[in-house]
């Protein structure tokens, strides 16, 4: 293989990298910006993969991590837990936090 052809395919592979580790750290709000900012170049408001990126940070966005109130009243409706009831990754016997 040429040379210069592998250094241009590492290129684009350590570019490919560095924007899917960003994209991966960004915050979900940063992230959807980031979608909308896409939206508004030209041709690729329609754009397939772009409407499913946004329906997907949405989804993610709304979902919540279960570390507030929210998010855990959303999963006790969800799974219908009894009040009262140790978690099932409590070890029997451990000691309270």
């Amino acid at each position: 293989m040429n040379p210069l052809l592998q250094e241009v395919l590492v290129a684009v592979l350590v570019a490919a990298c560095a924007l899917f580790s960003a994209w991966r750290l960004m915050s979900l709000r940063l992230r959807l910006r980031c979608v909308d900012a896409l939206a508004t170049l030209p041709g690729a408001g329609r754009a397939r993969f772009l409407v499913s990126l946004r329906e997907r940070t949405l989804a993610q966005l709304g979902a919540g991590c279960a570390g507030c109130g929210g998010a855990a009243g959303q999963a006790a409706k969800s799974r219908e837990i009894t009040p009262g009831a140790a978690a099932r990754n409590q070890t029997p016997g451990a000691l309270h936090r």
